[in-house]
């Protein structure tokens, strides 16, 4: 991957960068590329620290937005700040997601349902509903106007499916479709849409404890053939990849992220 700024002048935006995993890490790496940076989240303190560790270390302009992306209206009012402040959206990373607890799916409360898929799956659908005609009339970047990267989850793939985090899993299925979809509507657009899937990372949502992991894989029979937990900082060098020049004729793909765990099941 070529080392100039390929990201200077253009702007992105990143749901869920609040919480120090993904969201963070991923703000950082498209920082250190030139990026002007939105970053969203209903965590405001979390978008607080995450913009006073961008601006410490890059110089680059970053707009904090609080708004919960299950909220059309929210999302609505989100567009219009980011077009006050900057004229273009190149990236956009739908990121925001939550995990449901472990349940099974038809175990789970109507309510639980419910918050899932309206984050995980109708918050994307709302975020890129919202920029994607802005993003197709960026004909000044070429070859291509814009690019959407949405962040999935192993326990959407098939060999991933996980009963334990059945709705989850569902939302993260019904994500990865999108991602094909949006890849077939967007492409005459000059945008292109990938996902990324990770495995097991030690993010928030694990509570940062390797232990945790450990200690639910062993309970699922689970095993990773490079057995290490992964870093968020993974997640944000695949997605810095997507990003840039070299994957300018990559659409509609998913790249598993995973240490080799998915293809192990009932192998290992």
């Amino acid at each position: 991957m070529s080392e100039e700024d390929f990201l200077k002048g253009k702007v992105a935006l990143i749901t869920g960068a609040g919480g120090g995993g993904f969201g963070r890490e991923m703000a950082k790496a498209f920082a250190r590329k030139g990026a002007n940076l939105v970053i969203n989240d209903i965590n405001k303190e979390g978008l607080e620290q995450t913009r006073d560790i961008i601006r410490k270390e890059y110089d680059v302009e970053v707009l904090i937005v609080k708004a919960d992306i299950s909220d059309s209206g929210q999302v609505k009012q989100m567009v219009e700040r980011v077009f006050e402040k900057f004229d273009n959206l190149f990236l956009l990373v739908n990121n925001a997601g939550i995990d449901g607890g472990l349940y099974t799916s038809l175990k789970a409360k109507e309510e639980i349902y419910d918050k899932v898929m309206a984050v995980n799956l109708k918050g994307a659908w709302n975020v890129t509903k919202a920029f994607f005609k802005q993003m197709r009339r960026q004909k000044h970047f070429t070859p291509i106007a814009g690019k959407i990267i949405n962040i999935t989850s192993c326990a959407g793939t098939p060999n991933g499916t996980n009963p334990y985090l059945g709705v989850y899993s569902a939302s993260k299925a019904g994500l990865l479709a999108f991602t094909r979809l949006w890849a077939l509507e967007l492409g005459a657009n000059n945008i292109t849409v990938n996902a990324i899937s990770p495995g097991v990372f030690l993010t928030p949502i694990y509570n940062n404890d390797p232990k945790l992991i450990r200690d639910f894989l062993k309970t699922r029979g689970v095993k990773i053939p490079i057995n290490k937990i992964g870093e968020a900082k993974w997640v944000a060098d695949v997605a810095l990849f997507l990003a840039s020049p070299v994957a300018d004729y990559i659409t509609g793909q998913n790249i598993i992220l995973d240490g080799g765990m998915t293809i192990s099941i009932n192998k290992l």
